[in-house]
Parts: structure tokens; C-alpha cells; sequence
């Protein structure tokens, strides 16, 4: 890895009692100079705007931050700027794509207050985004709180959204799980009184902007959006009252010196800016963890998806192993109810995975709001001693990774419980998902056993005909906006019907959904048995599928109607499409990066409602024509 901070100048002004109240402005620009940034003072207020080759993207947008012993919103003086260049390569374990490029522009501007109390903005211009930050210089041990952000994002008011109203955190009901509004226009309403979540998606000017939260550590809670007077201008909320931490202050405490999360925006005049933007990571801490050699991304069947009751059942498990096997996938998930098996002990079913080389990974609750309960396995992981003692146990077992459930807030101890549990289980060679949780913010930079998130209304909603009649729509969404921002744990690829709800999507579209989505543990949904007595070529390709990407290709398509997606393992190259129309969508698929000459079998859906048709195709330089049918799919590898 290689690392480069140049400083290019740095320019000191200093102070008389009294300053002028024109306007004053400074800017940074993308390292390639179509993005530029330039923040302003005019008046009493600061504001920033941000422009692609001199279109706009962000109009004038608010900044400012107040603490409860200080504010640093209105008649701050200039103090000082410095201007650097960032260029580093990195290596993360899962995502779409595995070596990544730190490259940008950093401009940090310090103001101070009338009481001579400094802050620092820091703001950073990459060739695909902007991101801006504040933070709190000194070393004062006293605890302060951060009682309002004035941070925004001013959307051209010609824009359309494809945003996701913040959903209210309830017992069994996280947030991050409601539908994405489609194409809306810019201003309105939430349909939720709490506003909007991250991230959120706007075109505008021939332009895609995504704006979404980075770095989120313990000092911070987890921020959604509101648009307070309907005028496009998305500015920072703090966390609702929840029923978990109830007794919880929404606003951030710290003692200083303290920084805060970055707001991000990807910016870009193609979609595919969007879909393949490494941003948020870029905008976290370097892995903690030198030795990655043991997190080992994969696949994993899943039973609880269609019958839970028999995590507890020995030989149901058992069953799942040698089909696990069969598969060559990685790994099984046991789900919640695994303490009370029957018909054998957990020690034992996980040494016979061993002898079929499956990996078992174990489901947790997060215990958040469960601290008061008789200790069980349900609030394990809120103490550090019982937490640390349950790991060591897991590791002479030989659990490979944890799955931790039912967050319920994004306020500042939840937070802080996400990065408890992270921590303990990288001592013990644990690998984490997190069900129920908050957005992912980058964290597996930072954490690269981190393999997955879920915060996505995934296909555990299936049992009900409102998801599945939306499935199809919503699942051309994701792929350019929740998916972007980390690995995301949706559990498709679900052929049968659940409960009384009726599928909409095809049988192929089901099976694009392990290209066009991606994360770092892939939890394959449906029972072993819609799985075995698939024919032979789909059963090939989910034994193929990689779930980790050397690099991610956005092919063709628009949220909400249509996505073609292109992803690399080493020199293999998969390709998938899904359609969420009522029509047919016809792709002209230009394939140059493609070796020539090169067989390749395309599964599309065959001419029977849950039926597959196979067809090779060799790549000859010219473009292949794919008719995707109404709500279908196709592979193509």
C-alpha cells in the first residue's frame, strides 16, 4: 500500500476585533477538475455548493454545527486554510470491488466563534463525490453535546428522487426497511413524520447524486435526513425516540478533541459513477486488523427462511450440511433457537460440518434493550465479560461467524455497541454480520470481518403479497442505492412461494439477484429441497458464484425499471440482468472486455411460468442482443 499527503499551501490570516461581513469564498476541486466545490460566507452563515464540469449538482447548502457550551452556525471569523493532496491504495475482503483508490482533494478551513472557540471543516473533492466533515480541535476530558446540525443537501428543485422514507425503529422492526419512493419529484413529504433515511438518490442536470453518511464511529449516533420546509433541502436529524435506549439522549457527547461522520455525495453524469463508487470506504479509517488471512467471504444455505423451528431440530441441520457441501458453498447460517437443538448438541453438528468442510455461522441478539433479562444468549453480547467469554467459546468450537440481530435504534450506545462487538469478535477470529442494523457507513474497511449488513426490506418480507407485487421494482432500485453503500444481506434467490403471498418476479430474475446484488456472506433463502431439484444449469451457476468482486461494471438500466450489471472474479466474468416492467426490456450487451471467442452459457426464463432455458453464445466482438421478459432476469457467464 502506499500512502501520499502533500501539502500544497497554507495560508494564516489574522484577526482585529471586528470582521467584515462580504463575501468570502474557497474552493477545492476533484484531482481530474470536474468536481468543484466552493464554500461560501455571506451574511452571518456559511454554505457550500458543489458543481460537475459546471453543471449543478448541490445548490447552496447549509453548514454549521452547535454544541451545548458553544456555536459555530453563525458569525464565525476565517481563520486559517490548508489545502492537501490524499492518493492511497487499499485492499478490502468483501464488496464489488476489492482493490480501491483513495484519491482526492482535502480543503480544511478553520473558523472560530466569538469566544475564540475554533472548529475545523473539512471538506474533500474526489473524481466521483464530495464529502465534508467538521471537527473539534483541544483536549478537554469535560463531556460536550452536539445539540444541532445545520448540514444539508440543496437539490436542484428540477430533480427526481428515488429515496426511502426513514423508518420508525420498533421492536422487530428496524428502520432501513421501508420502499424506496420511485422517481418522485424533489420536496415533498415523507410519508414517515421522522423524514428520510440515507442513502438517497437524485438525478438532476444529466446528472446522479447519492448522498449517504460515512465514518460513523462511537462519538457519533447514526443521522437521517429531513426536508423541514418541503424546498429540496435535505438537512441532518438526529435519532427518533425509540423503544430501545429509551432513556438515551439523541444528540451526540464527547469530550475533545471530536470529529464527526462524513456527509458524502457521489456525483457523476453516469449511473454508473454511482454503482461503482468506492467512496464511502474510502472515507473510513484503514483496516485495525493486520492478519486477514482467516475472514473467508462465501456462500450459505439458510433455513430459517422457510421453516425456523428447525434450527433446533440435529438432524434438519444435518441435512442442511450435506447439501451445503453438495453445493460447494461455505458455510450454513442456524439461525435464532439454536441453544434448544434437539437430537444432538451443537458441538457435535459443528465438527460434523467440519468433516464436509462447511463453516457454521451462529445467530445472536444484539441484546440491546434486553440488559435486564435473565443472561442467555438473547443479551450476551451487551456485556463485555460474557461477550468475550461466549467468543472464546465459539472459537474452540470452530464457529466461524456470527450473525447479530435487533439493533432498534441508531442512537449514539447502539452505535457504540456495533463497534463493542466488532472488536471482541476480531480477537477471537470471528467474522460479523449485523440483521436488524443500522446503514452501513464503511465499516468494513476499517473492520474487514465485517462481511455484511442488513438494513433492507430483503426477502424475509416475502411471506407478504404487498412485498412480493413490489419485489420487482424494488429490486432495480437497490443496485444504485442501498447496495452501494456496503455488502447488503437481502437472503434472495427464492424460487418457492412463502406462505399464502404469491411471487411476482420470474424464476431467472430470482436467480440474477446472486450477481445484481452483492455481499460479503451470501445467505441463499429458499429450503435445500427448491434448490436440488433445480435443473442442472442453474444449479451449476449457484454452485459457480462468487460472492466477493475483483471489479463491478454498471451495463445498462434506470431505478425502477431495469439493471444489467457486469462483475469479475479473477479472469471470470459473470453478467446478470433484471426487469421490472410489465413489458419486455430488450439490452444490446456490448462485450469487448470479454475475451474473444470465449463460450458462454446465458440461463434466461424458459416459455413456462418457473421454468429456465440455456443457450451458448461465443463472444465474436459483436454485440449480443437479450430480451428480458416482463419481471424477469437473465445470467450470462
Amino acid at each position: 500500500m502506499f500512502i501520499r499527503l502533500v501539502p500544497i499551501v497554507l495560508l494564516v490570516f489574522a484577526f482585529t476585533s471586528g470582521y467584515t461581513l462580504q463575501k468570502e469564498e474557497w474552493s477545492v476541486s476533484s484531482p481530474d477538475k470536474k468536481i468543484n466545490v466552493v464554500v461560501s460566507r455571506s451574511g452571518t452563515r456559511l454554505s457550500y455548493a458543489v458543481a460537475y464540469e459546471n453543471r449543478s449538482a448541490l445548490e447552496s447548502s447549509p453548514l454549521g454545527i452547535v454544541r451545548d457550551d458553544h456555536q459555530f452556525s453563525e458569525n464565525l471569523k476565517f481563520v486559517s486554510k490548508t489545502e492537501t493532496t490524499l492518493d492511497e491504495a487499499y485492499t478490502l475482503t468483501v464488496g464489488r470491488r476489492l482493490q480501491c483508490r483513495n484519491h482526492a482533494r482535502e480543503l480544511t478551513l478553520v473558523f472560530e466563534n466569538e469566544k475564540k472557540e475554533k472548529v475545523h471543516i473539512i471538506f474533500r473533492a474526489y473524481n466521483d463525490g464530495i464529502a465534508y466533515r467538521y471537527h473539534f480541535p483541544g483536549n478537554d476530558k469535560a463531556v460536550h453535546k452536539i445539540t444541532h446540525e445545520e448540514s444539508g443537501f440543496a437539490i436542484p428543485k428540477n430533480a427526481v428522487a428515488w429515496i426511502q422514507p426513514y423508518d420508525m425503529n420498533v421492536r422487530k422492526k428496524p428502520c432501513y426497511e421501508a420502499f424506496y419512493e420511485n422517481g418522485i419529484a424533489v420536496g415533498g413529504q415523507s410519508p414517515n413524520s421522522a423524514g428520510w433515511a440515507f442513502p438517497a438518490l437524485f438525478n438532476v442536470n444529466n446528472l446522479w447524486i447519492l448522498i449517504t453518511e460515512a465514518a460513523l464511529d462511537e462519538h457519533y449516533p447514526g443521522t437521517h435526513l429531513e426536508d423541514k420546509d418541503n424546498n429540496a433541502i435535505y438537512t441532518i436529524r438526529f435519532p427518533e425516540k425509540e423503544e430501545v435506549t429509551s432513556d438515551a439522549d439523541p444528540e451526540p457527547v464527547s469530550t475533545l478533541p471530536w470529529t464527526t461522520p462524513w456527509r458524502a455525495a457521489v456525483i457523476g453524469n453516469a449511473l454508473a459513477t454511482v454503482q461503482e463508487t468506492s467512496l464511502v470506504t474510502n472515507l473510513n479509517p484503514p483496516a485495525v486488523i493486520k492478519d486477514v488471512s482467516w475472514i473467508k467471504p462465501g456462500r450459505s444455505s439458510w433455513s430459517w427462511w422457510s421453516a425456523g423451528s428447525t434450527t433446533r431440530d440435529f438432524d434438519v441441520q444435518k441435512a442442511y450440511i450435506d447439501f451445503t457441501a453438495d453445493m460447494t458453498w461455505e458455510y450454513t447460517l442456524i439461525d435464532a433457537g439454536w441453544p434448544e437443538m434437539k437430537g444432538g448438541s451443537m458441538e457435535e453438528l459443528i465438527q460434523y460440518a467440519r468433516s464436509k468442510n462447511v463453516g457454521i455461522v451462529l445467530w445472536y441478539h444484539s441484546g440491546m434493550g434486553r440488559e435486564k433479562d435473565t443472561l442467555s444468549y438473547a443479551n450476551l453480547m451487551a456485556f463485555p465479560e460474557t461477550r468475550k467469554k461466549e467468543f472464546q467459546k465459539l472459537q474452540q468450537w470452530g464457529v466461524k461467524g456470527i450473525k447479530v440481530d435487533f439493533f432498534d435504534s441508531d442512537k449514539q450506545p447502539v452505535i457504540q455497541r456495533y463497534y463493542d462487538i466488532l472488536r471482541d469478535a476480531a480477537e477471537y477470529k470471528i467474522m460479523v454480520n449485523f440483521h436488524g442494523s443500522t446503514l452501513p457507513r464503511g465499516w468494513e474497511r476499517t473492520y474487514p470481518h465485517l462481511v455484511s449488513m442488513e438494513s433492507v426490506k430483503g426477502a424475509e418480507g416475502a411471506g407478504r403479497q404487498e412485498f412480493c407485487d413490489r419485489a420487482p421494482v424494488h429490486n432495480t432500485i437497490l443496485p444504485f442505492t442501498r447496495n452501494v453503500v456496503g455488502s447488503m444481506d437481502y437472503t434472495p434467490v427464492t424460487f418457492t412461494n412463502k406462505r399464502e403471498a404469491k411471487r411476482q418476479t420470474t424464476a431467472a430474475h430470482e436467480l440474477a439477484l446472486a450477481v445484481v446484488f452483492e455481499s460479503g456472506i451470501f445467505h441463499f433463502a429458499d429450503n435445500m429441497k427448491s434448490y436440488q431439484e433445480l435443473p442442472d444449469e442453474p444449479k451449476d451457476f449457484l454452485r459457480k458464484v462468487p460472492s466477493t468482486w475483483d471489479e463491478t461494471r454498471y451495463i445498462a438500466g434506470t431505478p425502477g425499471k431495469y439493471i444489467v450489471v457486469a462483475r469479475r472474479k479473477g479472469s471470470a466474468w459473470y453478467i446478470a440482468g433484471i426487469n421490472a416492467q410489465t413489458g419486455e426490456q430488450e439490452i444490446s450487451l456490448e462485450l469487448s472486455f470479454i475475451q474473444k471467442d470465449k463460450s458462454l452459457r446465458i440461463i434466461t426464463d424458459g416459455t413456462e411460468p418457473g421454468t429456465f432455458a440455456t443457450q451458448i453464445i461465443k463472444t465474436n466482438g459483436k454485440k449480443i442482443t437479450v430480451k428480458i421478459p416482463a419481471k424477469g432476469g437473465f445470467v450470462l457467464y
